[in-house]
């Protein structure tokens, strides 16, 4: 069974340090949310406040709206996944996946049918015998998995649970645990300040910043519709130039910058002091000699900096004024180093962010 999980106002500071600024947030049963943000943002103090590790210092956690602040972790039925896996070295992987079971206080009688169908889950078939030094990083990893879903939590937290694989198989264990998410139903708060599996593996993410949310969004939304510049800048990559506001119509925002002036397709914007045009770099579109800029896009000009061959796509960086940004282009074009271009931006790529 999964719980709606409610954070309400949740402070904590370590001296005059504000970890945690007034966090609240809503999850709904089974859906998989995460804490994206980088290093010292509070998503961890985040994380371990909900496990009960910590305790907030003002504010509410609540499951299914019962209070939980007071309630010790070993009470609040969540499991936690850990970086370093936290496996016994000295037990074999049937031994470990089995702590959980004890420390639940579940029957010895159904110990062995539930630590074999965890196991099966995770594809740990047959390697109950072994112990941790003769498995992989990423079996290794999969026995934490298995430990955590063998009590059948009502809420499964991961703390960076990929950090300590190599890219390829981070991409392959992730999948594994969406799915495996999926197929129990738990509801799941996974932490990390990796954009790319924030963005593949979340129902929702929740992007922090120095102890606050900046924003709480779907994963193409929180990339396409960033609420600020911190976001925008963080999730992927962004070109971001500072502007000014000159007008509005129906649908359309036009603001000012030092190199000009830019259309953002955009008919829910509120007129700021302090904000900035943002564009992503797979939406410029390369404008050749003789071609005309496309309707409805903005024109961006200058001179190739650096031409980067990333195999499944060209990385330009163009010099434009004092400025630099950044195209991502079709791998097949030759844009020769030093060499004057145009980019097209469709208006409807174009975005107003604040800050």
């Amino acid at each position: 069974m999964s719980v709606r999980l409610t954070v309400s106002d949740v402070k904590l500071s370590y001296g005059d340090f504000q970890a945690l600024k007034g966090v609240s947030f809503d999850i709904e049963p089974g859906q998989f949310v995460t804490l994206l943000g980088p290093s010292g943002c509070g998503k961890t103090t985040l994380l371990r406040c909900i496990a009960g590790f910590l305790e907030p210092q003002s504010g509410e956690i609540r499951f299914d709206g019962c209070i939980m602040n007071d309630v010790p972790p070993h009470k609040r039925n969540t499991a936690m996944c850990f970086q370093s896996y936290a496996l016994f070295p000295h037990k074999t992987i049937y031994e470990n996946i089995r702590f959980g079971l004890r420390m639940h206080k579940v029957p010895v009688t159904e110990h062995d049918e539930l630590i074999q169908k965890a196991m099966d889950m995770v594809g740990l078939t047959g390697l109950g015998n072994r112990k941790p030094y003769e498995l992989s990083g990423g079996q290794q990893q999969r026995v934490a998995l298995a430990r955590c879903v063998v009590v059948r939590p009502n809420l499964l937290l991961f703390d960076e649970p990929l950090s300590n694989l190599d890219a390829k198989l981070r991409e392959k264990v992730r999948v594994e645990i969406r799915e495996l998410q999926r197929e129990l139903g738990i509801t799941a708060i996974y932490v990390t300040h990796d954009q790319a599996e924030a963005l593949a593996i979340s129902d929702t993410i929740i992007a922090m910043n120095q102890g606050c949310i900046e924003q709480i969004a779907a994963p193409r939304t929180i990339y396409d519709k960033s609420a600020n510049r911190f976001v925008a800048d963080f999730i992927g990559t962004a070109n971001l130039l500072r502007s000014s506001f000159r007008e509005k119509d129906i649908c359309n925002v036009v603001v000012d910058t030092d190199i000009g002036s830019f259309t953002a397709l955009d008919d829910n914007y509120t007129k700021l002091d302090d904000i900035s045009v943002s564009w992503r770099p797979e939406d410029m579109i390369p404008v050749l000699e003789g071609q005309d800029i496309p309707r409805g896009c903005n024109v961006v000009s200058g001179i190739v900096r650096n031409s980067v061959y990333m195999g499944d796509r060209l990385d330009i960086f163009m010099n434009c004024q004092e400025h630099v940004f950044r195209a991502s282009v079709a791998r097949d074009y030759v844009i020769p180093e030093g060499s004057s271009i145009r980019f097209a931006v469709p208006f409807a790529k174009t975005r107003i962010v604040q800050g």
